[in-house]
């Protein structure tokens, strides 16, 4: 007889799909952990390549932590754990992802996987060892001697260069690289594990001729393990000078940039490479190669900090962080999808809220559709779908509604959003609402009020013994479950209560005739029944309500219409407008944590008139102020007052938002004509203007400080000559190129005013002669290197004249002209011996 195991073996082939049992299988070994930004991204080249040569491809992935856990003991149990984990697995192909995942498979790969083809990625190690020949792969390859020539080029200053790095294996790896690529000349300093509040300290100090290259940085000497960017950002927080790099995954956290190596292109060509085996292309014959997707990328924030123009640059130049009008961009995560009229109240809600900033926003709205599609794998596709998306943008806030959008975003929070705030709304259920705005999330929790509905549903019928609670099992259906529970014991001790829950449409329809007539319904979500079917709100209202033959009562606005008596009404818009404006807050500079969860909302007794006359229910027991709809009677009328003044208060607070708008307005209009008065668009030095209006106040705080500063009156040679000789696009550039050559060697207090064609004055607060001998030195030495490089068609030059400011010995700003501009003229006289 054949054995169990065979008979459940081909039990499982009888039943099994015959698609997915040819569905080709990848094993990918991640030697990182699921959050580092890295390795997500790799995988993302991955995964996209992949699913273009077989979207039904199914890949497993197994992370090994390696940057956070080096433990030897954890380390040596792996490969017995995996042995024994995937025992049953036979994948096609495996992937393994940078140097860990590469070791791991050379050593025990033939053991846990026996003659699968294995293609490599992430892999600095240079030489590579010897390969067996069902492996290959890409190489990661980091252009460090292109990074140094962009370093000097930028800063032709520096003499020095000093690196940062670990003792990782990578670290290692591309410290070993990099002193290939420095050249002789360039004095060259590690620091390799020291912690990272020491590397803050020694960044601060470090002069305008160091280099600073930012390698790599996980872990320091002491085992203390650092979150990818955490480093960088700390370091570039203190460091004087730009921080180059050389992984692109670093920028937007204070890495200038620099030619760098793209995580996503290692994944795309290494998915590449996985499809041709895949599509039986034997492993021998994909050669080892390299990636192609280094670029040069700069950031333009830090190159603003700097004072680096994109002039500066190549052509081919990538610019990250490039300014916009826009100031926030805003994610509306919808968990269900348009024309599903509670999530279109919210929507409503919420961007009236946020018209009045509308100018300086961008939003994206998003709906998950998990109404219809409540299937986990939807949700990942949800996931793949945005990750694509968004990739590159940087949400000032992520707005979600209703549970399972604001699930997801608190699951993929890091990976997707950036750690962004959130703000969530329609959410039915928080055990611990407060410990939530320590992690930056704030919100309005769906504050529908239970005990109202059902204490005015019983005196709208005084015989009722019974109450019938309808809900389904839902994400929402489960909060309202649990929120039900919580209060349960507050509602009227003469009613026995039944829930029915998590039923199929079919069963709930046949049971409901059946009800006794001293009974009443509760209903509270019945969107999806146990068998997977669907319905809107209002079908499900409508179904419900035709064949009950006792009221329905309910505390959400979208059943009334729909055949249901109403209640405490919670409304979407109203919540909607709350959580637009907590987010209206954070975009302001509040800290979401700093913003309670709003848990009270303005909700109302709403009653529908002709629900109650079907019941034949009694209008003079509805509780007091209660609104009524499809009525004419005086309390309709009494109600649709009450709505007019609340559009009237509506206009009049768009009114008074318009006019902030337009104020807002016509002050950052101002701010940019004073800007564009007071700095010389060609230089970017300071005006004749700003020169006039600054002097005499800056003569006066020196005068009460009794500060020296030294003046300078500095002309540039031969300026009309070479207008005259070369076209006036070189003279521009003759001048540009003086000011940048200035400002690379004065210090950040001094200044520079543009006050003639090329006439320039420059105010040296607190500094002596011999240190303004020793800058001008450094001036004159870069103009004649730059003459000397052959560079440029004509000699540049400049002739400055100085003198001092004594408060002992006040002048004013005419005098100091005077002497200035005569010693500068002595200095054009020939064989001046002036300093």
């Amino acid at each position: 007889m054949p054995s169990l195991r065979a008979v459940l073996l081909l039990l499982i082939l009888a039943l099994c799909p015959t698609s997915a049992l040819a569905a080709k299988q990848v094993f990918i070994l991640n030697s990182y952990h699921p959050d580092y930004k890295w390795s997500s991204d790799i995988m993302h080249g991955l995964e996209a390549t992949l699913h273009q040569y077989d979207p039904e491809v199914l890949i497993h992935v197994e992370h090994m932590d390696t940057k956070r856990n080096l433990d030897p003991a954890y380390l040596a149990g792996l490969p017995r754990f995996m042995e024994l984990k995937y025992a049953f697995l036979r994948p096609d192909l495996v992937i393994t992802v940078d140097e860990s995942a590469f070791f791991f498979f050379l050593e025990h790969g033939a053991r846990i996987f026996p003659d699968t083809p294995v293609v490599f990625c992430g892999v600095n190690t240079n030489p590579l060892p010897p390969l067996p020949k069902n492996m290959t792969g890409v190489r990661e390859y980091s252009d460090l001697n292109t990074n140094v020539k962009l370093m000097r080029r930028l800063q032709p200053q520096m003499r020095e260069l000093l690196v940062i790095a670990d003792k990782t294996a990578t670290g290692v790896a591309a410290v070993a690289e990099l002193r290939k690529a420095v050249p002789p000349d360039l004095p060259l300093q590690v620091l390799d594990d020291a912690p990272l509040p020491d590397l803050v300290e020694k960044v601060k100090g470090i002069s305008p001729q160091t280099g600073l290259l930012f390698l790599l940085y996980f872990q320091d000497r002491d085992g203390q393990v650092y979150d990818a960017t955490e480093a960088i950002s700390a370091i570039s927080g203190a460091s004087p000078v730009p921080v180059y790099g050389i992984w692109n995954f670093l920028m937007g956290h204070g890495l200038f940039g620099g030619y760098l190596t793209n995580a996503f292109e290692q994944g795309r060509v290494a998915g590449d490479m996985a499809g041709q085996i895949l599509s039986g292309k034997n492993p021998a014959d994909v050669p080892v190669t390299y990636d192609d997707g280094i670029q040069l990328e700069v950031d333009m924030q830090q190159m603003e900090r700097f004072g680096i123009t994109p002039d500066r640059l190549p052509p081919d130049t990538r610019f990250f962080n490039a300014k916009s009008d826009t100031e926030h961009e805003i994610l509306h995560l919808h968990s269900y999808h348009t024309g599903f009229k509670w999530t279109d109240d919210l929507q409503a809600g919420i961007r009236e809220s946020l018209d009045a900033d509308a100018t300086k926003l961008e939003m994206h709205v998003e709906y998950m559709d998990t109404k219809r599609h409540p299937e986990p794998e939807f949700t990942y596709f949800n996931y793949t779908v945005l990750r694509e998306k968004y990739l590159s943008t940087n949400f000032s806030v992520v707005l979600t509604t209703d549970d399972n959008a604001f699930n997801f975003a608190r699951q993929y929070r890091q990976t997707l959003f950036n750690n962004a705030p959130i703000v969530f709304c329609g959410v039915n259920y928080l055990a611990d609402p407060a410990s939530l705005s320590a992690q930056g999330i704030t919100g309005v929790l769906e504050s529908y009020d239970i005990v109202a509905t059902v204490q005015a549903a019983a005196r709208l019928l005084p015989k009722a013994a019974k109450l019938y609670v309808i809900n389904d099992a839902t994400p929402t259906g489960i909060g309202n479950h649990n929120r039900f529970e919580e209060v349960r014991h507050l509602l009227p001790d003469r009613l026995d209560i039944e829930l029915l829950e998590n039923m199929s449409m079919t069963r709930l329809l046949e049971r409901l005739p059946s009800l006794p007539p001293d009974s009443f319904i509760l209903l509270m979500s019945f969107n999806q029944d146990r068998d997977g079917n669907t319905y809107s709100y209002e079908e499900s209202c409508r179904k419900i309500v035709n064949v009950s033959p006792v009221p329905v009562f309910s505390f959400w606005d979208f059943y009334l219409g729909s055949g249901s008596v109403g209640g405490m009404v919670t409304s979407g818009r109203h919540q909607g407008l709350a959580a637009g404006n907590l987010a209206r807050n954070i975009l302001g500079g509040q800290k979401a944590e700093d913003l309670p969860i709003i848990t009270k909302g303005p909700n109302a007794f709403i009653f529908d008139a002709d629900a109650m006359k079907k019941h034949g229910l009694d209008f003079s027991l509805l509780p007091k102020g209660a609104a009524l709809i499809n009525d004419d009677s005086d309390s309709s009328r009494y109600t649709r007052a009450v709505w007019t003044i609340t559009v009237l208060m509506l206009i009049i607070a768009m009114l008074l938002f318009i006019f902030v708008f337009v104020y807002r307005y016509q002050h950052r209009k101002r701010r940019a004509l004073e800007h564009s008065v007071r700095i010389d668009p060609l230089t970017g030095a300071s005006t004749r203007s700003a020169f006039d209006s600054e002097m005499p106040h800056r003569l006066k705080i020196a005068t009460e400080k009794n500060e020296k500063f030294m003046f300078c009156y500095v002309d540039v040679d031969k300026l009309k000559q070479v207008n005259d000789t070369f076209g006036h696009i070189h003279g521009d550039t003759y001048l540009k190129e003086v000011v940048s050559i200035i400002r690379a060697c004065i210090r950040a207090s001094d200044e520079v005013y543009r006050v003639g064609g090329d006439e320039f004055v420059l105010i040296f607060p607190g500094c002596g002669p011999e240190e303004l001998q020793r800058i001008w030195g450094q001036v004159h030495a870069h103009i004649d290197a730059l003459n000397n490089s052959g560079k440029i068609p004509y000699t540049m030059g400049l002739t400055h004249g100085c003198t001092v400011f004594n408060p002992q010995e006040p002048q004013d700003i005419a005098s100091l002209l005077k002497k200035a501009d005569q010693s500068m003229y002595r200095r054009k006289q020939p064989h001046s011996s002036q300093p």
